[in-house]
Order: C-alpha cells, then structure tokens, then sequence
C-alpha cells in the first residue's frame, strides 16, 4: 500500500501539510484537538482515557464517549477531504492511533532533533526552524509540557549559540541572538543580561540600559516582581564611570 506522509507546523501557529499543501485544519469542534494530539503523538494510541484526561476532565463517561466520538468522527472527515477520501486514522482497542501505513512527521520533532544533536549547523538551523510556541494561540492543558519543553530548547539552543560568537568575537551576532530570544521569552533574565554585555562591548551602553528597563517594565507589569540581584548588579554597573569593564 502506498505511504501517505502528513506533515504538522506546531511551532506557532498550527497548520497540516499533505500532498504538498498546507491547510489551516478543522475547527474544535470537528476533531482539531484529536488531529493535533495525534500529531504531537504519532507513535502511540491515543487511549480514551488519555484523551478524557486531556480534553474532558471532570465529565461522567457516556459524556466524554460521545465527544469523543464525535472528534474522531470530525478528525476523519476533514482528513479525508485533503488525502482525496483517503481515511487515516484507526480506531484500535482502547483508542486511537494512525494507520500503519501513514509517516508523519512535525516541526516540533525536527526541531527537538537538531537541539539534541548540539552542533553549531544543527542549532542555527533550530533556531530557524522555531516559528514560535508550540500550538500558538491553543488553549488546552495537555499543550503546556510541551510548550515547556519546545521553549526550554530554543533558550538553549540561542544560549548556546550566543556563547560560540561571543567566543569568536563576534559580539554583533551575540547581540542578534539575545535579542531573537527576548521576543520569544520577554522575562528572560539571562538572555536581558546577554545582549546588555553585548550592546556594552558594542560602545551602546544606552542601549544596553534601555533593555534593562524594558525587563524591569516587563517584570513588574506581568509578574509583580524585579529584577534579580545579577541583572540589577549589571544595569549598575553600565552607569558606572567611563571605561568601567562590564564582564
């Protein structure tokens, strides 16, 4: 039987790929939570149970059988509307898993992959590939492990290349993968820390202040809370006297 090969965006904002097209997928109510849990999941049954604990906690049994089936009943139709009828999901003992035959595959996968591997090729290219958090805009409680997860690994990987040019001296790159890194997490101190040394080895200490600052808004607004001692010590620091070394 021919392979059919469905591709998933998850980082940012979610999309299908099938038979080189991208489709926005179903609404919630017609199976866009199953697909997406397949999707992140591949290589494993989804079990009705686990499916209830991610989407229906709380709700007596016949409740959540009938939702259930109806999200796969919704999963499969508009599946089958982009694979020209063809049908890809199987209901298995206890729940619900690909069929056999189909290869899927995800940005998320890819993306997690290259971070493992740690070079500086694989982590450039994860850091390009990371169009965002995973599942942008969802709203679930099963999404955040691995929100968590994808987020943890894009702040290690632009730590880690953040730390190869300042090594080599290239602190303008350094500077650029701070600052791609602050956008993605605003609250992050370490990489605020990062481009405040960068920006100073730079000749902008205004600049590095004003990214201070930005934290600082940042913090308190969303959090309730400031700066920790490291990052205020830095800030003092830039406004010291002239030449004073920033380390």
């Amino acid at each position: 039987m021919e392979e059919l090969h469905l591709q998933f965006r998850f980082l940012g904002q979610f999309a299908i790929g099938a038979d080189t097209r991208w489709y926005a997928g179903p609404s919630p109510k017609k199976g866009r939570d199953l697909i997406q849990y397949l999707g992140a999941y591949p290589r494993r049954v989804a079990t009705r149970d686990e499916l209830a604990d991610a989407f229906w906690p709380g709700l007596d049994a016949d409740t959540v059988t009938h939702r259930i089936h109806l999200a796969a009943s919704g999963a499969r139709t508009y599946l089958r509307g982009v694979l020209d009828g063809r049908d890809v999901i199987d209901c298995v003992p206890g729940g619900y898993a690909w069929i056999p035959h189909v290869r899927v595959s995800s940005d998320a996968d890819e993306f997690l992959r290259l971070c493992r591997t740690e070079t500086a090729d694989s982590l450039q290219s994860a850091a390009e590939l990371y169009g965002g958090e995973f599942l942008a805009g969802e709203a679930a409680d099963w999404l955040q492990p691995l929100r968590v997860r994808c987020a943890s690994a894009y702040g290690c990987a632009m730590d880690h290349l953040a730390e190869q040019a300042v090594a080599a001296g290239e602190h303008a790159k350094a500077l650029s993968y701070g600052l791609q890194l602050i956008a993605a997490e605003p609250a992050h101190e370490g990489a605020t820390r990062r481009v405040m040394r960068s920006f100073a080895f730079l000749g902008q200490r205004a600049r590095a202040l004003e990214q201070y600052a930005a934290l600082t808004s940042y913090l308190e607004r969303h959090l309730g809370i400031g700066p920790t001692h490291e990052t205020a010590s830095l800030a003092a620091a830039l406004r010291g006297e002239g030449a004073r070394r920033v380390s």
